[in-house]
C-alpha cells in the first residue's frame, strides 16, 4: 500500500536528519510560548489539540467506542470487546518499545539520534519517544473501527492523522516517531483482532440460546 511506503519513508528521512529540522523549524515555532508566533498559536489552539488527543488517541476513546458499539449492536458485543483488547495490547506494545528503544524526546537532547541505554526506560517513559504511543493508539482505533464500518474508513483515519499531528504540534515527538506509531497501530491491531476472532465464536456458543 502507498501509505505504508510513505510512512516508512518518513521514518527513514526522519532519522537521516529531517526529524531535528522539523522540530526546530516547525514544532518549536508553533509551540514555544517564548516566541511571538508560538505564543499566539499555543494560546489559541492548545485546547483544540488537547481535545483531539483525548478523542482520537487515548484508550478512553477506544473504551467509549466499544461500549457504544455494544449498546447499539449487542449481538456483536464480544467482537467489540476483542477489538478493545487488540487496541489495548498494541498500545501496550508501543509503550514497551518506547522504553526498550530509549530514543530521547526532542526537548531532551540536542540530537535526534540520542538514545538512553536499551531497556532502561521500561517503567518510566517520560523522556523517550519512539514509537509514539498516542499515534499507535490513534491508528489502532481507526483500523479496528474500519473493520466494523468500512465506509467510514476515511473519517476514522483522518481523525487518527489529526491525533498524530497533535504530538508534532506540541513538540513531544519527531515525525518518525509518529510515522512508526501509525504503522504499528494500523497494521498490528487488525492483525491481532483477526487472531482473536476464534474467541468471539467461542463466546457466541457459550452465550444464551
Amino acid at each position: 500500500m502507498i501509505w505504508i511506503g510513505v510512512a516508512l519513508a518518513i521514518v527513514v528521512v526522519g532519522f537521516a536528519g529531517v526529524d531535528r529540522w522539523f522540530y526546530e523549524q516547525v514544532s518549536l515555532r508553533l509551540n514555544d510560548e517564548t516566541r511571538p508566533v508560538g505564543r499566539d498559536f499555543h494560546a489559541l489552539t492548545r485546547p483544540f489539540w488537547e481535545t483531539v488527543r483525548l478523542v482520537t488517541a487515548s484508550i478512553w476513546a477506544a473504551v467509549v467506542l466499544a461500549v457504544v458499539g455494544a449498546v447499539l449492536d449487542p449481538r456483536r458485543t464480544a467482537r467489540y470487546l476483542l477489538a478493545l483488547a487488540a487496541v489495548g495490547v498494541v498500545g501496550l506494545v508501543a509503550n514497551v518499545l518506547q522504553g526498550a528503544i530509549g530514543r530521547l524526546r526532542p526537548n531532551q537532547a540536542e540530537s535526534h539520534l540520542a538514545f538512553k541505554p536499551p531497556l532502561t526506560e521500561l517503567l518510566s517513559k517520560e523522556t523517550v519517544c519512539f514509537p509514539s504511543g498516542e499515534a499507535t493508539l490513534a491508528f489502532a482505533i481507526a483500523a479496528t473501527a474500519t473493520s466494523f464500518l468500512p465506509r467510514w474508513r476515511w473519517a476514522f483515519f483522518a481523525a487518527a492523522t489529526l491525533g498524530a499531528l497533535a504530538r508534532l504540534v506540541n513538540g513531544a515527538h519527531y515525525p518518525s516517531d509518529v510515522a512508526a506509531g501509525a504503522l504499528l497501530g494500523a497494521l498490528a491491531a487488525p492483525w491481532l483482532l483477526r487472531r482473536l476472532t476464534p474467541l468471539e465464536r467461542y463466546a457466541v456458543r457459550r452465550g444464551p440460546a
